[in-house]
């Protein structure tokens, strides 16, 4: 057993231990900090010098002495109680920082007041969070109150004496209710009643003797920091008065303060000269002032806008500088001395620029003319410098704006250059690599011509090649078009699950490489059809969606959600698409940067991931020029997740429900709350009654209870994967117990063609793919609806085959023999018989020389010599003819921006094809216009 000496000892040698780990950063702090345990006695761990210091106390005998805020606040139990109660609030708001005002005791007895902010901190070395804590001493700050009311006290005595001793009327009244609150002896006399009479009564009734304010009252002109002058013919009193009046705090009412003197007063007249006086400074811009020769320091007087230039009164100026040049920043004054120096000795004028501190305590930039006069030339024998001083601090600050940003600029301009010279060497190695792959299988297939299996290898692995290479040169024009401002927007109307298929359908096989689970969800999204640009829309989609699968490892999570927000402008929706992986995550430095053209994050792990490092920034701009925002939150070894929040357009075509749904129930079943939440709005929404459960069993119970009592659900809409019971386990024990009279569909977000067969068999009757929407829902509940009083009860969506084109003729037109070639040999492949020509005057003469209806439609290159394809179109269009204004002309361009495809339908094209040139875009095409 140990004794109690030696857990002491124990315990003061863990303590010192504790005590001395403080980090070495706390140390340079101005203010002192702790670090405690969060326990009843708020065990001390460590603090640093400045906390020791500003309580009088040694590191060595202060941790000696306490070892823990109980023990050092003794005496001061309530600052303690305090602490520990700010410590309680922050466990409940999960160590949010905090602040409150505490006595600290000091080591001669007495105590200081400071500022207490807390938080709790997580160590690494620390089971649980530690308290934290930074002392700021505000005992100054205590002291300066009590001053400034004592200051104040005394000042508002000073004013009433002031005003009862002023050779003029003072009246003071509330600007509210009009009501006299004081007036000097001189405005009772003026007035011709005593004061008592006065007080209280109505400015308009004393002063005019009106009985309603007067329609000029000055009230609405007045400021606190300036008086407005004015003059006033009173009728009642039969004299002009020079008024000055300006708004003041009298005993915390809203006050008007009037100084005048009338026509007879030797101070009216001086008024009068004033006011010249005053004009003719006034058109001076800035201040004047007077130095006293003989000391060369001393201020003797000033004018114009001497003291708004300093910041101070001509009192504060007079007692807190003694009316001295002081204001002169100290770097500056023995500069001006010897300029005063060389002034007086010279006798001749000069101009000369120095720095001031304000009152505030900014710095100023002034411009000083100095001129002598000496004592026989001086009006008053005074030598004496006279000074007028401009503000030049604005100019002085643009100038050293412009310049920094012209430092800027060219820093800039170097980082861009280097960024431009890495992306060059990157993009080198890059746009290499498929090509050594393209063309190096294309000598592998060469020589290996009569082994098919061999020539197919290559094949395939030529076009993943080309089709990488083709990227990289879009990723490449779409960023010159974004820099050159040339990039435009095409309105069309676009349908949310139409492009959310498309996108799923291209990423799909890349998820499958690395065996990556995909989630997809839609919440809230009334409106599923909008006004955008649906190939920017997709562009977003597909850079954040390519970026979360490349730098997700193998077996990770990306998902996907669409909501719909509430939106304040009428015809108009606020959609949020947000992506979010478990990848590899970005650091806080290349967080920044994440968005800056040609920039790539240096990870080892990501060196041999291929690409522009333009991808971001094409996305950022795509969504700043659709007034949207994209935000980023990611944390390295964790994952991110993008925000893409964009306004578009609605359009107004609500999906109605058909007669026979209305009222009937159906289940959704999903391990994602928001997806059932969802689903059952879309379904209440549609007139049905949408209920959800989140497992397989829940779903099952729910099923069978229904059926007991005789509430059946006309469809249950049930997802693939669930954790615990799957879907094919629910769908087999649903049809266990109810047989096959209730309707299962089926939803994923994944293909389901691998697992169709099996769920048929198991009893599933339909499939759609996530995002659940109120269409697709329709759709298939309406094919319900359809055969529910028919013996069939499954129902598979019917795939539509392409149209045959055997027979039909095309005139194909390009200038270069190999994309001719190219060109004819896959559409022949589609059945169609192709004519070529190599230029657009030829394509005009084949057309006009053929009998009316040869072609079906022309294939149009743009830029060709000799006439280049919207010449010709134009030819072909202006024919006299009865084919020339209807005949298909498809535009085959490398140039697919919106401004060449406006160019190419106001000259009489009808559609256009990208080059190079893809089977599936051109054969869906020419399906569109040869029905």
């Amino acid at each position: 057993m140990k004794n109690k000496n030696d857990i002491k000892k124990e315990e003061g040698s863990l303590f010192s231990k504790a005590a001395v780990t403080c980090p070495d950063i706390m140390e340079g702090l101005g203010v002192g900090v702790i670090c405690c345990l969060p326990d009843e006695d708020l065990t001390f761990l460590w603090g640093n010098g400045c906390y020791y210091s500003s309580i009088g106390y040694k590191q060595e005998e202060y941790t000696e002495s306490f070892r823990s805020l109980r023990e050092y606040f003794a005496g001061y139990e309530e600052d303690f109680a305090n602490i520990k109660k700010e410590l309680e609030r922050l466990r409940e708001t999960g160590g949010k920082g905090s602040e409150l005002s505490v006595r600290m005791p000091g080591k001669d007895g007495s105590f200081g007041r400071f500022r207490f902010s807390g938080s709790l901190v997580t160590a690494e070395e620390e089971e649980g969070p530690l308290l934290q804590a930074v002392f700021t001493d505000i005992s100054r700050l205590s002291e300066e109150k009590e001053e400034q009311f004592s200051a104040y006290k005394q000042n508002q005595q000073y004013f009433h004496w002031m005003m009862d001793t002023y050779v003029g009327n003072v009246y003071i009244s509330d600007m509210d209710t009009y009501e006299l609150l004081y007036l000097n002896q001189h405005s009772c006399d003026t007035l011709g009643y005593p004061l008592a009479s006065l007080i209280g009564k109505k400015c308009y009734e004393a002063i005019q003797g009106r009985t309603s304010p007067c329609p000029f009252c000055t009230n609405d002109r007045l400021r606190e920091d300036e008086f407005y002058e004015w003059k006033f013919y009173n009728p009642a009193l039969e004299r002009t008065f020079m008024i000055k009046d300006r708004i003041i705090n009298w005993e915390g009412r809203r006050a008007r303060i009037e100084l005048s003197h009338d026509m007879f007063s030797t101070e009216y007249k001086l008024a009068q000269k004033d006011q010249e006086r005053d004009a003719l400074l006034s058109s001076i811009p800035g201040g004047i002032f007077r130095l006293d020769g003989r000391d060369m320091s001393t201020v003797l007087w000033y004018g114009c806008n001497f003291l708004d230039m300093i910041e101070y009164t001509g009192e504060q100026f007079q007692k807190e500088l003694g009316s001295r040049y002081d204001f002169i920043h100290p770097d500056d004054k023995n500069k001006l001395d010897g300029i005063l120096q060389e002034v007086k000795k010279s006798g001749r004028n000069t101009v000369e620029e120095l720095r001031i501190i304000t009152r505030s305590g900014g710095t100023r930039i002034l411009t000083f003319t100095l001129s002598y006069v000496d004592e026989e030339e001086s009006w008053d024998d005074i030598p004496s410098f006279y000074s007028l001083c401009i503000d030049v601090t604005a100019e002085r600050m643009e100038q050293k704006r412009q310049r920094k940003a012209l430092e800027e600029a060219y820093d800039a301009a170097r980082v861009a250059n280097a960024a431009k010279t890495n992306f060059l060497s990157s993009m080198s190695h890059d746009i290499r690599t498929p090509m050594n792959a393209i063309m190096g299988m294309a000598v592998i297939a060469q020589a290996n011509l009569y082994t098919p299996e061999k020539v197919q290898d290559c094949l395939s692995k030529i076009n993943i090649s080309s089709r990488h290479l083709l990227n990289l040169i879009n990723e490449v024009l779409d960023m010159s078009k974004i820099e050159s401002g040339k990039i435009d927007l095409t309105c069309e109307t676009v349908s949310f699950p139409e492009l959310l298929q498309d996108v799923m359908d291209m990423c799909r096989p890349l998820i499958a490489e690395k065996h990556q689970e995909f989630m997809i969800s839609a919440a809230q999204v009334k409106h599923e059809k909008v006004v955008s640009d649906r190939g920017r829309l997709q562009q977003i989609f597909m850079n954040l969606l390519s970026n979360a699968i490349k730098y997700t490892p193998e077996g990770g999570t990306i998902s996907l959600r669409i909501r719909e927000m509430a939106s304040v402008v009428e015809g108009r929706g606020q959609y949020e698409f947000v992506i979010t992986d478990n990848g590899i995550g970005i650091s806080e430095e290349f967080k920044a940067h994440i968005f800056e053209p040609f920039s790539r994050a240096e990870d080892s792990r990501i060196s041999k991931i291929q690409g522009t490092g333009l991808g971001m920034a094409i996305t950022d701009n795509i969504v700043r020029m659709m007034n949207g925002t994209i935000e980023v939150e990611s944390t390295l070894g964790e994952g991110s997740q993008f925000v893409v929040s964009l306004p578009l357009d609605l359009c107004e075509e609500e999906e109605e429900c058909d007669g026979r749904l209305e009222g009937l129930p159906v289940l959704v079943v999903d391990d994602d709350r928001i997806v059932c939440e969802s689903a059952s709005a879309l379904l209440n929404e549609l007139g049905m009654r949408g209920y959800w459960v989140l497992t397989g069993q829940e779903a099952v119970c729910c099923i069978v209870k229904a059926h007991e009592t005789g509430d059946d659900f006309f469809a249950v809409i049930l997802d693939w994967k669930m954790p615990g019971m799957d879907g094919l386990e629910t769908v087999r024990v649903i049809r266990e117990k109810l047989g096959p009279d209730v309707p299962i569909i089926i939803i994923s977000a994944y293909d389901y063609s691998d697992i169709e067969e099996e769920f048929k068999k198991a009893g599933a009757d339909a499939f759609i793919t996530k995002p659940l929407f109120k269409s697709k829902m329709l759709h298939v509940l309406q094919l319900f609806c359809q055969t529910l009083n028919t013996d069939t009860a499954v129902v598979h969506p019917v795939k539509k085959g392409h149209p045959s084109f055997d027979g039909k003729r095309i005139l194909l037109v390009e200038d270069n023999e190999l994309n001719r070639e190219i060109a004819e040999e896959l559409l022949q492949m589609q059945g169609f018989v192709v004519d070529t020509v190599e230029n657009g005057r030829c394509a005009a003469e084949q057309f006009g020389n053929s009998a009316p209806g040869t072609y079906d439609c022309i294939l149009m290159d743009v830029q060709m010599p000799v006439m280049n394809g919207y010449e010709a179109t134009r030819a072909i269009r202006t024919m006299e003819r009865e084919d020339a204004g209807s005949i298909p002309i498809i535009a085959l361009t490398a140039n697919a921006f919106a401004a060449d495809m406006g160019k190419a339908r106001s000259v009489g094209m009808s559609d256009y094809i990208a080059k190079p040139i893809d089977v599936g875009n051109l054969t869906d095409t020419l399906k569109r216009w040869l029905r």
